[in-house]
């Protein structure tokens, strides 16, 4: 097979048998890893793959990564593990915590954020409003 002048690499190495049977993350390539084959010689490193899954196949109850593969489903999207917002753009829990006239009711006000800024040096006396300290609430946490 090629791969006898590797096989004292294994010897105390403290690789046991049941490592190679039981643990799933142990692969062809911790094994050539272990032989110390270099990365440069593919063919002894292709031996070892086609030797190593035909002795996981007979000899243990392990399933290939090939047949993985075919089963493979993917995680659900980070978006879906969020809850979804109500109407007011707070979450579900947060509109309980806070005051109910905590955010203005009028959805058709542009957002301070996509407004544009301007600066009062501009000299435009609209440029700077008032509020009233009626609709100014700050909270601490």
């Amino acid at each position: 097979m090629g791969l006898k002048e590797y096989s004292n690499n294994l010897l105390e190495s403290g690789v046991h048998g049941a490592l190679l049977a039981l643990d799933e993350t142990f692969d062809h390539n911790a094994l050539a890893l272990l032989l110390q084959i270099p990365t440069q010689n593919t063919q002894a490193r292709a031996a070892l793959e086609s030797e190593y899954n035909s002795l996981l196949a007979i000899g243990t109850e392990r399933r290939l990564d090939e047949e993985d593969d075919n089963n493979f489903r993917r995680a659900p999207s980070w978006r879906k593990k969020f809850r979804p917002k109500d109407a007011r753009g707070m979450s579900p829990g947060s509109a309980d915590t806070l005051p109910a006239n905590f955010r203005l009711p009028n959805s058709n006000a542009a957002s301070p954020s996509t407004q544009p800024k301007r600066s009062p040096m501009d000299g435009s006396q609209s440029a700077i409003k008032r509020l009233d300290t009626a609709t100014v609430r700050t909270y601490s946490c």
